[in-house]
C-alpha cells in the first residue's frame, strides 16, 4: 500500500489526527501530508525539524540513557502536549530515516492511535 493510503486510512479511522506528515528524517523532507484542511508549508517543516531534533543522535542517546539506562538502541517515539494539540512522532523500527509526524486534538486516545500508526509506519 503507498504512504499516501497507509496516511488516509489511519486519518480516516483517527478523524482526531488532523495532520499527518511522512517524513525523510536524512534528507529533512516531508515526503508526503495527508491533513484535514490546507497547511501552510512553514507547519509542514516545522514537524520534520522536530522530529529531526527528537530523534537526533544527540537527543536519542541522552533519551535513552535517561529513560532506558542506556539499554534502549534508540528513541523511536516522542509525544509533546501543547494546549490544544498533541505532536505525535513516530519513528519506523524497520527503516529507521523514516517518520510519521502527527498533530492531534486532545480527545485522540494514544493507546489506540500509537500501535495502529506504528504498525503501518512499520509496514512501508
Amino acid at each position: 500500500m503507498t504512504v499516501p493510503k497507509q496516511m488516509k486510512l489511519l486519518r480516516d479511522r483517527f478523524p482526531e489526527c488532523t495532520l499527518m506528515a511522512f517524513a525523510d528524517l536524512a534528507a529533512g523532507m516531508v515526503l508526503s501530508v495527508s491533513a484535514d484542511t490546507s497547511r501552510i508549508q512553514e507547519e509542514i517543516n516545522s514537524l520534520c525539524e522536530t522530529a529531526q531534533d527528537a530523534f537526533g543522535d544527540n537527543n536519542a542517546e541522552l533519551f535513552a540513557t535517561l529513560f532506558a539506562g542506556g539499554k534502549e538502541p534508540g528513541v523511536f517515539e516522542a509525544i509533546f502536549i501543547e494546549g490544544q494539540q498533541i505532536g505525535i512522532f513516530l519513528r519506523s523500527t524497520v527503516q529507521q530515516n523514516d517518520a510519521f509526524c502527527c498533530v492531534c486534538t486532545t480527545r485522540i486516545s494514544l493507546a489506540e492511535f500509537v500501535p495502529a500508526a506504528r504498525a503501518a509506519l512499520d509496514r512501508l
